[in-house]
């Protein structure tokens, strides 16, 4: 089954740097930028924000800004406010529907002796100390040495196969990779 995926190229430090920090500008800026994103979150969760207490992801993101989250049982509009401030603060380098790929690559990376997508590409690994998600979104974070090791894997086994579609994953993640590091910066990314 393939699910919705944005990834971010993107300053982790700058990125980092907006916990605890009250930031009313970039807060305003996302409102502004974003609305439509924030709108369709309260239209998806609408039920969770009203009838379960579950924030809604603009005061989710003020927030983070503000170092103090404050509903822990409800970590997916922390990280739906994450997706928000990655689109403002990042370059998209990825981006549509995606099947999780790790059946096609993971078989190739034991053979090459190189780590398992799921350490290549960081998931589960939140580049701030949010609320975990329990289902949707997943997040994962590449710091910038991690995408050079990124593109060195994907080297060493885009020759041990023929098949298309593992080219076309291995080209794509590839790409996200390297354009990070062009620009020395991480990763960050989310499946929805």
């Amino acid at each position: 089954m393939a699910y919705q995926h944005a990834v971010f190229a993107i300053d982790l430090k700058a990125f980092r740097d907006v916990w605890g920090r009250e930031n009313p500008a970039l807060g305003d800026d996302i409102r502004d930028d974003q609305a439509e994103a924030i709108a369709s979150n309260y239209e998806q969760f609408e039920e969770d924000i009203v009838q379960h207490g579950a924030p809604v992801v603009a005061r989710a993101m003020y927030e983070i800004f503000a170092g103090r989250p404050e509903k822990s049982r409800h970590g997916f509009q922390y990280g739906y406010a994450l997706k928000l401030i990655a689109c403002q603060l990042g370059e998209q380098v990825g981006g549509g529907e995606l099947a999780w790929f790790d059946e096609l690559l993971d078989p190739l990376l034991a053979q090459a002796r190189c780590p398992s997508v799921e350490h290549m590409m960081g998931r589960g690994v939140l580049p701030l100390e949010i609320p975990r998600p329990t289902d949707f979104p997943e997040i994962g974070t590449v710091e910038l040495g991690g995408c050079a090791n990124g593109i060195e894997a994907l080297a060493l086994i885009r020759p041990l196969t023929t098949d298309p579609t593992t080219l076309r994953v291995i080209d794509e993640v590839r790409g996200w990779f390297e354009t990070a590091a062009k620009s020395k910066r991480g990763l960050i990314w989310f499946v929805y």
